[in-house]
């Protein structure tokens, strides 16, 4: 516990290992010291008052730099560099460039209310049919508000054209270079 500890206060004080690091942070415990969830707290707020712009070290597992544009709305969210994600099936992810990263800039908090978000991201998932298969078509979430944790924000159906994704609504394209 004191290792993780001396390590907190070292990157709440040091501002430059906040933006320029490839280690990784160990889970947190709900047993672990409260002075350890006192410097995970502010860490977090620091994070969140000035995120780190992103860069290839603080990519999580699985995830690349792409180019991205998320449109909703007439407004434009996110437009150049993102980290994005995509499974097999072709759903995918992406993150714009002032998103944080649980295990990456700060320890994980076991997820919940602990986790935080910095930027907005988008998930585009296959439609599902009445039966819980999937279906043919596409549909789109994403964190309206840049600090919810979760996609829960519904976009609806949208229709792929190349690197985007579109409704009347809203746009979304991916491009991996």
């Amino acid at each position: 516990m004191r290792a993780l500890y001396a390590l907190f206060a070292t990157l709440v004080l040091n501002s430059t290992a906040l933006t320029a690091r490839a280690d990784r942070f160990p889970e947190l415990h709900p047993d672990s010291d409260p002075k350890v969830w006192e410097q995970y707290l502010k860490l977090t707020e620091q994070l969140a008052k000035n995120p780190p712009y992103l860069t290839p070290d603080r990519l999580p597992e699985g995830y690349k730099i792409g180019r991205c544009l998320l449109e909703v709305k007439g407004r434009t969210y996110v437009s150049g560099k993102c980290a994005y994600s995509i499974s097999k099936g072709g759903e995918f992810e992406f993150h714009g460039p002032r998103q944080v990263y649980r295990g990456v800039d700060f320890p994980n908090p076991g997820g919940g209310p602990l986790d935080i978000s910095t930027d907005h991201f988008v998930q585009i998932d296959l439609e599902l049919n009445g039966d819980g298969t999937a279906g043919p078509g596409w549909q789109a979430f994403w964190n309206e508000d840049k600090r919810a944790t979760h996609a829960q924000d519904y976009l609806g159906p949208v229709t792929r054209k190349g690197a985007c994704y579109t409704n009347p609504t809203t746009r979304i394209c991916l491009w991996k270079s």
